[in-house]
């Protein structure tokens, strides 16, 4: 995610689910159609300063939530949440191995946004 003010504050959100069958957890970083995860999408925002999103993800729901307070050296204090709920049919379910990533610097040529 990267709001639309002239430093954005750049994030990331990746999760892999744990399981019971051996092998590998899918790890997921994006939501694209057809990969299986939907629906997903904004509840709200304004692009700058505060925002809402949902992810479905088979039985988990993902919500990231964010908010800007202004002011400060640095043009305001950021604060993100990540919610997981496992739906109600879901009982059982373990809970996700989840990573978050924030930047507030420019891209690079070595870390291209």
């Amino acid at each position: 995610m990267k709001t639309r003010s002239a430093q954005p504050l750049l994030t990331g959100l990746m999760w892999a689910q744990q399981g019971p069958a051996p092998g590998t957890p899918k790890l997921r970083h994006t939501c694209e159609q057809g990969d299986g995860v939907g629906p997903y999408g904004w509840e709200f925002h304004d692009g700058l300063s505060f925002g809402r999103q949902h992810i479905q993800d088979g039985a988990l729901r993902l919500t990231t939530e964010f908010v800007k307070r202004p002011g400060g050296q640095h043009g305001g204090d950021w604060s993100w949440r990540v919610i997981v709920e496992p739906q109600a049919s879901a009982l059982g379910i373990l809970l996700p191995s989840i990573a978050a990533t924030m930047s507030s610097g420019p891209p690079t040529q070595d870390f291209p946004c």
